[in-house]
């Protein structure tokens, strides 16, 4: 039997009191937790700004449809944001030549330039409320000899002309109009719906829209009224051929921007006799071109810049679907998320060039639950494991196993063959490769097409910086790659030929002998 004192009345009260009072405190403090992990969580799902899942597990569906009324008032605002965000990031239609003209960063637009719908010698384009530059007037001017008439605010007077009074101005427009370009915000979606109505009385070969809706702020009753119009004009023979998460809408928060608060989107009039091409013919290079690694002067540079230019900028395949994953200005890239050429587990990807930035790979493990290998010499790092599914390496690509100094510093460099032998992935499919080596590209592209590299890449993101390797290009496409993206740089603009470049290009590529059956 244990014996002890026992403690005064007073002090039993205050004991019992203080730990009933504990026990409130924890409860009251497990509840607030709870609160904010349920908001956090919330928030984290309703405010893409901070972190998103790209809708990608929303549907698996290859077209995207937009539904009748009926089922789009039935959806929840997430349900429906995330269609629009779908839809507006996919395409429809290839169109071979989609041209940049007007400033690279703002005030361009791409415009197909394919025969059947390019714009005629001596058109009118119509824009409404859109910041075109006077570079696009000119270069609309020179290319094409088209004039560009400009309705909206007013710089002076700060005042809007007439939404309806632009509509009437287009209907009473007696030829074919080659573009109609329009900026609207939430407040004007009540007038495209106006605005498709009149095309029953007039052709409009192309249709541009930058549609503001902020994913934080549009409201379900937004969705719906864009939605809508937006069916109506597929119902319409329009169809999707471009679009531009708009680089002057990104958010910036946390230092992540992932998500823009714009989109434009670009369509052409599709006739129903017309063919539709998923893949066009013939590459359009020289059978014989210089190599990177070819001894090649500044003249015959110049030569051969013109052609690279262009081809680059061509799109050979559709791809329906894109995925901008990571940064969407710099440190993102942009993956098909077709079925026949979408990552899948257990899935591979190689990444060449961080420079301290994951957001791609990391987006990469957590949308498509792929292993990630990244590799960059230039940041002092040793070897180590980011996450569970994302390895970093302290070597860098090269045209052979070496080991150069830069800037005082001993970079390891191998060969694409070599480090798959070293993870063992020699006979593995590699679904992604993505290369931003700045510059080095020049020499490392002829080696991985000759030693077989890449015959078992299945998609292949490329940023270029040298404007006149054709030979490259022409033996990329005999193995099988077809572009069908191109990302520009808004830092780095530059202009030719009447057309809005950029250096630094991204460039994207699908292997065909690769495409998986569906």
């Amino acid at each position: 039997m244990k014996s002890g004192r026992q403690a005064p009345p007073i002090l039993r009260c205050i004991s019992g009191k203080f730990s009933r009072n504990l026990i409130y405190l924890t409860v009251f403090c497990a509840a607030i937790i709870c609160i904010l992990v349920i908001n956090h969580l919330m928030f984290y799902r309703t405010n893409p700004e901070t972190f998103h899942d790209h809708c990608a597990s929303w549907t698996n569906e290859t077209d995207f449809v937009i539904p009748g009324d009926e089922k789009l008032g039935m959806m929840s605002l997430y349900e429906i944001s995330c269609l629009f965000t779908r839809y507006v990031t996919s395409l429809q239609r290839l169109c071979t030549e989609p041209k940049r003209f007007g400033d690279v960063d703002y005030g361009g637009v791409r415009i197909c330039t394919d025969r059947a719908v390019a714009p005629s010698p001596g058109c009118v384009i119509y824009s409404y409320n859109h910041d075109l530059s006077q570079r696009f007037t000119d270069q609309m001017e020179e290319k094409f000899k088209c004039d560009v008439v400009f309705f909206g605010k007013d710089v002076i007077s700060s005042s809007y002309d007439s939404t309806s009074g632009f509509i009437k101005v287009l209907a009473s427009h007696q030829q074919v109009i080659s573009v109609v370009v329009m900026k609207l915000n939430s407040r004007d979606f009540k007038y495209l719906t106006q605005f498709i109505r009149t095309l029953r009385r007039m052709q409009v070969k192309q249709i541009i829209l930058e549609i503001h809706l902020s994913p934080n702020s549009g409201t379900k009753s937004d969705y719906v009224q864009i939605m809508t119009a937006l069916r109506r004009l597929n119902e319409s023979n329009y169809f999707k051929y471009w679009y531009d998460r708009n680089w002057n809408c990104i958010g910036n928060e946390r230092k992540r921007n992932r998500y823009s608060r714009c989109w434009t989107i670009n369509m052409f009039l599709k006739n129903g006799d017309e063919e539709d091409i998923v893949i066009s013919k013939g590459s359009d290079l020289p059978n014989i071109a210089p190599l990177g690694t070819s001894p090649i002067d500044e003249n015959e540079k110049k030569k051969y810049k013109n052609e690279y230019l262009k081809y680059i900028s061509k799109h050979q395949i559709l791809c329906k679907q894109m995925l901008r994953l990571g940064n969407i200005v710099d440190g993102g890239w942009d993956i098909c998320h077709d079925v026949q050429f979408r990552p899948k587990p257990p899935c591979i990807v190689y990444s060449f060039g961080i420079n301290y930035d994951f957001s791609f790979d990391e987006d990469m493990e957590k949308t498509y639950g792929c292993d990630v290998f990244c590799f960059d010499p230039s940041m002092k790092t040793a070897d180590y494991k980011h996450s569970d599914h994302i390895s970093f390496y302290n070597v860098g690509l090269g045209d052979r196993n070496k080991e150069v100094t830069v800037s005082g510093e001993t970079w390891k460099l191998k060969t694409l063959r070599t480090i798959q032998k070293e993870l063992g992935h020699t006979n593995r499919k590699i679904d992604v490769l993505k290369i931003d080596i700045e510059g080095n590209e020049i020499s490392t592209i002829p080696e991985m097409i000759s030693s077989g590299a890449l015959n078992n890449v299945v998609q292949l993101c490329l940023e270029f910086h040298h404007y006149y390797d054709l030979g490259s290009l022409r033996k990329l496409y005999d193995i099988g790659f077809r572009i069908f993206w191109a990302h520009q740089n808004p830092f780095a603009a530059f202009y030719a030929n009447g057309e809005s470049y950029s250096y630094g290009m991204e460039v994207y590529f699908v292997n065909i002998n690769m495409a998986a059956n569906v």
